[in-house]
């Protein structure tokens, strides 16, 4: 046999084993960048996989195994670090998710300490150790969807992976503005049952439904009132990093509708082929200086 074909075959050998190991090589990042995506998710089981924001493990693992041979994946506070530096940087993104849906600490949590990619669950503290489903879920038939458990939530925070965030007590409709003693319970009440069940500070609010009718300005003033340091978005859009090194109180995320790694990736790099994808439509106004500016 040629020299050559004897190389070939075993390098084929060699990543054969590696992924029947379930390693890979990277493939090569491409050139620096001044903007950081923040990827967000909400429900990774194969409890109801017909639900309508549910990916199964499989495909989740098949996404970030895909995301993160094209980006660095950080956490949160490494953006909120590398947005404050001001320099460009390697191709670099973020993960989080929404929502209190106890099959994340099943089938998601293994997959992301599999692959070391930390994340951040924002969770709605009033839904806790509690069979109580999502009115939303509801109306579109799911009621039979488990929550986390304390012991779950504790268990990720003890995780120097995953960071927990606030995301309201009852999962509210902000844009339908409440009264401020609203505001003040639904943000503070959830900032401090988590903090106390996990015994770590809480300083990250997620928008619930995220949208730019709920990212009000009276909004983002209780989630400042209530000590946040940063909250976000969930309509579309990556954060660009501003030559002067400034960090907006709100940054964006982005939210996949289909979970295939084409249609991810492609949403990572610029995608608008999705309806709540533009920050900014015709007739709206700018947003305002809270917002972090997007790269797209």
């Amino acid at each position: 046999m040629p020299f050559h074909s004897r190389i070939h075959n075993a390098v084929a050998m060699t990543l054969a084993r590696l992924h029947a190991k379930g390693l890979s090589f990277r493939q090569p990042r491409s050139r620096p960048s001044r903007r950081i995506p923040i990827l967000s998710f909400h429900r990774v089981s194969r409890i109801r996989p017909d639900h309508w924001m549910t990916v199964t493990p499989e495909a989740f693992e098949n996404v970030v195994r895909s995301v993160q041979s094209r980006y660095r994946v950080v956490s949160l506070a490494e953006v909120d670090r590398l947005l404050g530096a001001g320099n460009d940087v390697e191709p670099t993104v973020a993960v989080a998710f929404d929502d209190t849906y106890g099959c994340n600490h099943l089938f998601a949590v293994p997959v992301l300490r599999k692959l070391k990619i930390p994340a951040t669950f924002f969770v709605a503290s009033g839904f806790v150790d509690s069979a109580r489903p999502f009115p939303h879920d509801v109306v579109a038939g799911f009621s039979d969807l488990p929550n986390f458990t304390s012991a779950q939530l504790r268990d990720m925070a003890d995780d120097a992976l995953f960071e927990i965030g606030s995301h309201s007590v009852t999962h509210i409709d902000f844009a339908t503005p409440p009264s401020t003693a609203t505001y003040q319970h639904e943000l503070g009440e959830s900032k401090r049952a988590l903090a106390a069940l996990t015994g770590q500070p809480i300083d990250r609010f997620a928008v619930p439904f995220g949208g730019r009718p709920q990212c009000t300005p009276e909004l983002i003033a209780a989630a400042k009132e209530a000590g946040y340091r940063r909250t976000y978005s969930g309509f579309g859009g990556s954060n660009l990093i501003s030559d002067g090194g400034q960090v907006a109180f709100v940054l964006n995320r982005l939210c996949p509708e289909r979970h295939s790694p084409e249609y991810v990736l492609a949403c990572l790099g610029g995608y608008e082929g999705r309806r709540s994808f533009t920050l900014r439509r015709p007739r709206e106004a700018p947003l305002s200086a809270d917002f972090q500016t997007s790269g797209f």
